[in-house]
């Protein structure tokens, strides 16, 4: 769906009216505002503010979220905003959003205010978008474009703004089951009821709890021998549960006090078909908020919205111990010495080892630690695994390994370990069992922002506003995380005109100043121009600049010496947001139509990259001066870092945050239809964009699979002759829509499709370059998209008041085959032949290529109550 769209209606298309009757405006523009064509009564006054002055703003309601039978935030986004690309896999309980092509860092996600952004945890990341309760979602309202002038760092694509159901002083409520496909159960609800005779205080209190097994996020194919072996191919199951409560303060006509508290729970399961065997992973979001709204005047009106959160993530991981090629310097005295008489000074490969050591009495050509033990029964409980010689033709079949006698065969698993260390604090574990070697990770992050908006006279309306942000590491002290707080202090006006040039037209003129505590102060602006013409049409407008802060681990915190890196900038956004459109009326129905243009460059992007590879004190730790030069080139160069790290001893092979020197070129159109009809409304987008990057492997030359011998040619197909490309995970094109019908007011019929164009998952360089004997590429990249999926519900109400709801949802019901995200080449590094040394990074057979997979075809049931 998309306001794109969104005009506002008589009352606004004329100069502002005059002071005497401005409650009274305030008042009618909320009701008679048209967006998508429709009269709307929920668009927040921030909304109506927005749309007047040139921005493109979509409006969700709660009633298409309902009719969507959503269980998660990232499902419904995928399904109702305009552009949206779900990065990660909502199923196993992460995911960011991002719209029109940019990346998860120019997308701001505010709850009631409140930014749920990551910002940096040392274990992984850790994204607050999954604790939005999506049986508490009033509203959503998507403001495109540039939007970090009101509401700080991270909005340079636009922001999603998600409203939540509040208390108003009235007893109302709602409770529901849900229950069907991949065992999936669930029950919530939400009560709001005053305290006092008037109204003036009441509360809301609401829960939810949430079980599914999921359905099976990878195919059995896509798992590394070892990984397999050992059973990393397993159910991923997801659970959601929270708790909270609202409480309202109706202080007087003119003033208001919310405050909210919550707490969420998302446990799921992560692990990857190349790497982990068992992760499962249990985060905690405990979220505050307080909100005052007060008018002083019929001409001054303040807001004041505050919060504090402190997510936290705690791990445990299991991953593969696998039976390595001794090292020289590990084996006996004596055997080494028999190494050194035959000239061998290392095995580069298990074949090489176990010929060296067939040379040699008793000594074991493989590895001898077996964490099993010897009994009968641990040795049956192992026949599932690698554990036991099953070669019927070994003097040893149906024992275990683990002996002199019969070893573990080098690149065969020896069997699961605790292994996840603090990379760089004090290397104890912190993804294990138990209080000894389990440790939480995460931060705090909090915040308040203050504005005013001063109406001077009919033509003219001044907003200031100040906003302060603040966030610091939370983590258990062995992850080694220094004690540092990232700050950010905005002040920031707009001038808003109502211009008598022309009638109907609105200007917005507004500058932020940012000054932080971690990174480079930055100055923004924006501006935004809306004019409203005869016969419903509009044109709109706005653009600007936004940038993007760092994050806790980017800005050096993390790491051996906890080296702080003051070189690193902000990541910038300009963009460019303009649309014409047209409301309407035929036949008793109303329509919207608007067509749509975006431009955005990102520039300062974050990356990282080893400090040996980028600091020129690291010479020879293993880089040359050549190869560190190159890698400086496409970068900002951490030179205060690296001057710094040298001098404290840093190890090279430690990472470090740079700004790249590509931009990132984003451009696109939207079409945007919106229509109700009697019994039939719809919503339907269209957008096209290109997101295009630097292409790593333009002009590279071509290398035979296996070998590191470059050939005469360059890497065949687009990947080497075209120097930009679309960037990853960025369809090319989609085509969506919530088409309703409802015959009756007991019943309401919908369909929500989804058709994308080309998605792209991009083979690492290395293995892109590889070819066979005949010159084809033999890991190309992989196009995701080209699918259709649709889904669909049907809802009957009935009771005195249709207090009672019934839901049937269906999704995916065609069955289509498809991925909602995909990996171009995860490295094998734990497969046996890898680890054997047979295979290497310039074999094709070290990758392999795999997708999420969507939902099959799947159906629920929802009943609900309201009173």
């Amino acid at each position: 769906m998309s306001v794109g769209a969104a005009l506002v209606s008589a009352s606004f298309a004329a100069p502002v009216m005059a002071q005497s009757e401005a409650a009274e405006e305030d008042e009618a523009r909320l009701s008679t505002v048209l967006v998508e064509g429709r009269r709307v009564d929920q668009a927040t006054p921030m909304a109506i503010d927005l749309v007047q002055f040139g921005n493109q703003v979509q409006l969700i309601d709660a009633q298409k979220i309902e009719t969507g039978g959503f269980t998660n935030f990232g499902e419904a986004a995928a399904g109702l905003i305009r552009g949206a690309n779900i990065g990660y896999s909502p199923d196993e309980g992460e995911f960011t959003i991002r719209i029109d092509g940019g990346t998860d860092r120019d997308t701001l996600l505010l709850v009631d205010g409140v930014p749920y952004f990551d910002r940096s945890s040392p274990s992984e990341d850790l994204w607050p978008a999954t604790a939005i309760d999506p049986r508490m979602i009033d509203s959503v309202e998507v403001y495109r474009g540039g939007q970090s002038l009101y509401f700080g760092s991270n909005g340079g694509l636009g922001v999603v703004s998600v409203k939540t159901k509040e208390p108003d002083g009235t007893k109302k409520g709602q409770i529901g089951v849900y229950a069907g496909s991949f065992k999936t159960r669930e029950i919530y609800g939400n009560v709001s009821m005053p305290v006092d005779s008037e109204g003036k205080h009441s509360f809301l209190v609401y829960g939810r709890s949430y079980h599914s097994d999921a359905h099976e996020l990878f195919d059995v194919s896509a798992y590394g021998d070892n990984v397999l072996a050992l059973g990393g191919f397993q159910p991923y199951p997801y659970d959601f549960n929270s708790i909270g409560a609202k409480y309202l303060w109706q202080i007087d006509a003119t003033s208001e006090l919310r405050l909210g508290a919550s707490f969420s729970t998302i446990d799921f399961h992560d692990s990857f078909p190349n790497s982990t065997i068992y992760t499962p992973n249990f985060t905690e979001f405990p979220i505050y908020t307080a909100n005052y709204k007060k008018s002083f005047s019929d001409n001054l009106r303040i807001e004041v919205d505050s919060h504090w959160q402190k997510p936290q993530l705690k791990n445990h991981e299991l991953l593969a111990r696998v039976c390595r090629t001794p090292r020289l310097q590990d084996l006996p005295a004596d055997v080494r010495a028999i190494a050194s008489s035959q000239g061998i000074t290392g095995f580069a490969t298990a074949a090489q080892y176990e010929a060296f050591a067939a040379t040699v009495p008793n000594l074991p050509a493989g590895c001898v630690t077996n964490p099993y033990g010897t009994t009968s029964g641990a040795a049956t409980s192992a026949q599932n695994g690698w554990m036991v010689n099953q070669n019927p033709s070994s003097p040893y079949f149906g024992q275990p390994y683990g002996t002199i006698q019969n070893p573990f065969p080098i690149g065969a698993p020896i069997g699961y370990v605790i292994e996840t260390t603090t990379s760089f604090g004090d290397n104890t574990p912190v993804k294990g069992w138990g209080s000894t070697d389990n440790r939480r990770s995460g931060y705090i992050d909090y915040g308040i922002n203050a504005r005013g908006t001063y109406r001077l006279n009919d033509l003219v309306e001044v907003v200031g506003g100040v906003q302060y942000t603040a966030y610091e590491d939370a983590s258990d002290a062995s992850f080694g995380v220094k004690d540092v707080k990232v700050t950010s202090t905005g002040v920031y006006g707009d001038l808003r005109l109502s211009l008598p040039v022309l009638e109907g037209l609105n200007g917005s003129f507004a500058v932020r100043q940012d000054f932080n505590d971690g990174f480079d102060d930055e100055m923004i602006y924006k501006i935004g121009l809306r004019q409203n013409l005869p016969a419903g049409l509009y044109a709109r407008a706005s653009g600007g600049t936004s940038y993007s802060a760092p994050k806790i681990d980017e800005i050096g915190a993390y790491g051996a010496n906890q080296n702080v890196n003051p070189g690193l900038q902000p990541q910038s956004v300009e963009a460019l947001n303009a649309g014409i459109g047209m409301d309407g009326s035929f036949r008793g129905g109303t329509f919207n139509i608007e067509m749509g243009y975006f431009k955005t460059d990102i520039k300062n992007q974050f990356g990282t990259r080893s400090v040996e590879s980028v600091c020129t004190q690291y010479e020879g730790n293993p880089f040359g001066l050549d190869i560190i030069n190159r890698n400086r080139a496409s970068i900002v160069p951490p030179d205060a870092f690296c001057a710094t790290a040298a001098g404290l001893g840093l190890d090279g092979s430690e990472i470090v945050a740079v700004n790249t020197l590509d931009i990132q070129e984003i451009e696109g159109f939207t079409v945007d239809l919106a229509f109700d009809y009697g019994p039939f409304s719809g919503d339907v987008s269209y957008t096209m964009m290109d997101s295009l990057e630097t292409n790593p492997v333009f002009g590279l030359p071509a290398r035979l699979d296996g070998t590191t011998a470059n050939l005469g040619f360059v890497t065949p197909g687009a990947a080497g002759s075209q120097e930009k490309r679309q960037s990853g995970e960025r369809p090319e094109w989609t085509l969506s829509a919530l088409l309703t019908y409802k015959p009756t007011d007991q019943w309401v019929f919908a369909l929500n499709p989804r058709l994308q164009g080309p998605e792209w998952a991009y083979a690492p360089t290395t293995a892109a370059r590889l070819v066979d004997a005949n010159g084809n590429r033999v890991v190309d990249d992989v196009n995701f998209g080209n699918y259709f999926v649709l889904n669909g519900s049907i809802q009957y109400f009935f009771g005195k008041d249709h207090e009672h709801r019934i839901l049937i949802r269906g999704v995916n019901l065609l069955d289509e085959g498809y991925y909602e995200r995909y990996s171009g080449g995860a490295s094998l590094t734990l497969d046996r032949a890898v680890v054997r040394g047979e295979v290497g990074v310039n074999d094709s057979a070290y990758y392999r290529q795999y997708g999420w997979n969507g939902k099959p075809r799947s159906a629920w049931i929802q009943y609900e109550y309201r009173f």
